[in-house]
């Protein structure tokens, strides 16, 4: 998407946004504009202190299961309602981490927000006038804030995330009931190859404050890859040492030893010790085996159409490895889902048709 297309849909958007809430005036609609833009990163500082300022915040507010849980801003901004983030038991920490996480594939500049809201200014397509009050968004200290005619008749309380993470709120919101509690939570992360499931993961872990065990590094080794072995659906994943050395200990809260796998070595590598959470992602395909689905939490599977994970291949795979995929790796995924009927009605299924954040 090209900046200029972006901005088109920037003002799509605030046209939809000025018939929702016609009470908007000049600032609250520089606040759409530099949100839709900036997005949250000119606000975000330690999680303890972004969390604190989102209880005070909540605290003062009562749930509402009716208002909407987003607006969009952009392709790539939305706004997350807190009073209905309440409704659906999503925590202050979880939300802060949603703010953390979240990026921009293209990046905007104060001037660039400025030179926007003079063009719709002048477009004559909003109450923006082209005057001197837009001088202030070029300070670098200067934030937005919404009118107090917005202010009394909405009573605005969300904050700003990505856009990215929308597809995403089934399954956020399954993790936070999930791990409300004190105990360990499991939680596997399945889908076909360049569906965008390891860096989904990373930031998973990174807003639920957990750790990642790839099921990549469980392949079996050469000597065990018979046509007997390979014939079963998922028999190139060792589940059974999967299950012994991650899934069995972090159950039980004992320390996680285990050893990952060197394909391009055909040897396993070294002991290490997963760091100690209460939250585990193990990510990839053969995570809803039975040796391993039956200590699972939650369970999401993440979809993605076939042209988008080919084009995926094709920009980060060596000719070589890229027929590999089609040869081996492809045919051996999709036998396995075949066989188990993936993914299934305990799956948690998160659409991913072209996100920036899941490549």
């Amino acid at each position: 998407m090209t900046k200029k297309s972006f901005e088109q849909e920037v003002l799509r958007r605030l046209k939809a946004q000025s018939l929702r809430f016609p009470a908007m005036r000049q600032e609250d609609v520089v606040k759409f504009i530099f949100q839709a833009m900036l997005g949250v990163g000119h606000l975000l500082s330690a999680r303890e202190k972004v969390t604190q300022y989102i209880v005070r915040e909540m605290n003062a507010l009562l749930a509402d299961p009716e208002e909407p849980l987003f607006e969009i801003l952009s392709p790539a901004w939305c706004r997350l309602n807190l009073r209905r983030a309440m409704a659906e038991r999503l925590q202050p920490q979880v939300i802060a981490g949603l703010m953390l996480t979240s990026c921009c594939e293209m990046t905007f500049s104060r001037q660039d927000v400025y030179d926007c809201c003079r063009r719709i200014a002048r477009s004559g397509e909003s109450c923006l006038k082209d005057d001197t009050s837009l001088d202030s968004i070029l300070d670098e200290q200067w934030l937005p804030s919404h009118s107090a005619d917005y202010r009394k008749k909405y009573r605005p309380a969300y904050r700003v995330i990505s856009a990215d993470w929308i597809p995403c709120m089934k399954a956020i919101r399954s993790i936070a009931e999930k791990g409300a509690g004190s105990g360990r939570l499991l939680i596997t992360l399945d889908g076909a190859c360049a569906s965008g499931k390891t860096t989904l993961a990373r930031k998973l872990a990174q807003v639920f404050q957990g750790e990642v065990v790839h099921t990549d590094d469980f392949v079996i080794p050469h000597a065990l890859k018979t046509p007997e072995r390979l014939a079963v659906p998922g028999g190139n994943c060792d589940a059974e040492r999967l299950t012994r050395e991650v899934v069995i200990p972090f159950r039980r809260g004992w320390p996680v030893r285990y050893r990952r796998y060197d394909c391009r070595r055909d040897t396993l590598l070294p002991e290490e010790q997963l760091p100690d959470s209460r939250v585990l992602i193990l990510e990839g395909s053969y995570c809803n085996l039975p040796a391993i689905q039956k200590y699972a939490d939650v369970r999401l599977f993440l979809d993605a159409p076939w042209d988008v994970r080919e084009a995926r291949l094709l920009a980060r795979e060596s000719a070589m490895s890229l027929q590999q995929f089609y040869d081996r790796w492809i045919p051996l995924e999709n036998a396995y889902f075949e066989a188990y009927r993936l993914p299934d009605d305990g799956n948690v299924l998160i659409h991913d048709p072209d996100r920036c954040a899941f490549r």
